[in-house]
């Protein structure tokens, strides 16, 4: 039985799609009659019938001008050998544009792609379901990492034969992110015994250390008379006079130089937390 997300315009259920290689996509449940190639789902099964409410069956023949049903050979049975299912036992699950791959939520658009965008081969008739990262945009089409197919190596799409993943659910990505940061702490707390303390105690020997390198090698006197000398240009500016703070400024100014240089060579990513995470 297909996942399914309820909410306030119309049941969606997430389902394979084989015309898309086998990706998950999103399907709305919508109330009228079938045509052939269509999944439907049952949601009023007739009784003695071989299928369940909630069974999803493809449509293979559609007798909808000439008869109250359609056929599905998967949900043939005894007593309905040609898998006969009447309209008022189903509804049309209509595909979206929303597919899901490796667990996240995408929005296939119809525009030509650029470097940094991940889109999806979706033409009529070629290896649909395919999923790269655009390397190069061109006039013709995308340059993407190279891709077999019947035994035939390609390196990237026509424009018209593929579509711009966009993500969804930012909201979410954010929460799986602060999780995951949350288990990395705990690791760091309760499994490998670290504290707060000797993180501090890491960085603030790790800053020492790359001060003393900088210091020795020269680097921490040439950033400092570089940007005094600009500060005391601009100081001057004012009627020959220093500007006021003038001494504050320079401190603050070498201290935040010093500062990304070092982050820089360590690779130290800081961000500030809101109060009470």
């Amino acid at each position: 039985m297909a996942e399914i997300i309820e909410n306030s315009n119309a049941k969606v259920h997430i389902l394979v799609d084989e015309k898309l290689g086998g990706i998950k996509r999103e399907y709305v449940e919508v109330d009228r009659k079938a045509e052939v190639d269509e999944k439907i789902v049952i949601v009023e099964k007739n009784d003695f019938e071989g299928y369940e409410n909630g069974d999803v069956f493809t449509v293979d023949r559609d007798f909808h001008s000439e008869m109250d049903f359609v056929e599905s050979d998967v949900a043939a049975s005894h007593g309905n050998d040609n898998g006969a299912i009447y309209h008022d036992e189903y509804h049309v699950l209509e595909p979206t544009d929303i597919v899901h791959i490796n667990g996240q939520r995408y929005e296939m658009v119809d525009r030509e792609g650029e470097v940094g965008d991940k889109v999806i081969h979706v033409y009529k008739g070629e290896s649909n379901g395919i999923v790269r990262d655009v390397r190069k945009a061109g006039d013709d089409g995308v340059d993407v990492d190279t891709y077999e197919d019947e035994g035939e190596l390609y390196s990237g799409f026509y424009h018209g034969y593929y579509c711009v993943l966009v993500p969804l659910d930012k909201e979410k990505t954010f929460e799986n992110k602060h999780n995951v940061y949350k288990e990395l702490k705990n690791l760091i707390h309760n499994e490998l015994g670290i504290s707060r303390q000797d993180i501090q105690e890491m960085i603030s020997n790790a800053v020492s250390n790359e001060v003393q390198k900088m210091s020795e090698s020269g680097k921490l006197d040439r950033i400092a008379e570089e940007k005094i000398e600009s500060l005391i240009e601009e100081g001057f500016r004012n009627g020959g006079r220093l500007l006021h703070g003038f001494k504050e400024r320079v401190t603050q100014t070498v201290s935040d130089e010093v500062g990304k240089r070092i982050a820089n060579v360590l690779n130290i990513n800081v961000e500030l937390k809101e109060e009470g995470n």
